[in-house]
């Protein structure tokens, strides 16, 4: 009997091909020299998204903030939950998922 080998690591996927984020979050992540998720893992998003807001010259509109947290969540889980793939569950009043970016 073969046994397969579970994958223990979170997948590795190009940020411009996820589909669960806007384009001009993508290209924040572009602006910061981010290419992949894996890149993303061990990344603090509330950290990104500041160094996006000095990089751009403003301060950018709070969903981009959002959508980083939910993509460094993607990054750092193996199997990552449908609803947690919405910007939207990482707004700030959300407390459900403080313990993912308020480390």
């Amino acid at each position: 009997m073969l046994f397969s080998r579970k994958n223990k690591e979170p997948a590795d996927v190009k940020i411009s091909e996820l589909k669960f984020i806007s384009d001009e979050a993508k290209n924040a992540f572009r602006i910061l020299e981010f290419e992949t998720t894996s890149q993303l893992r061990g990344k603090q998003a509330d950290n990104l998204y500041l160094d996006y807001c000095v990089e751009s010259g403003s301060v950018a509109d709070r969903a981009i903030l959002y959508e980083m947290r939910c993509a460094v969540y993607f990054a750092n889980t193996v199997k990552p939950e449908e609803k947690k793939l919405r910007w939207w569950e990482w707004k700030d009043e959300n407390t459900d998922n403080t313990e993912l970016y308020d480390e």
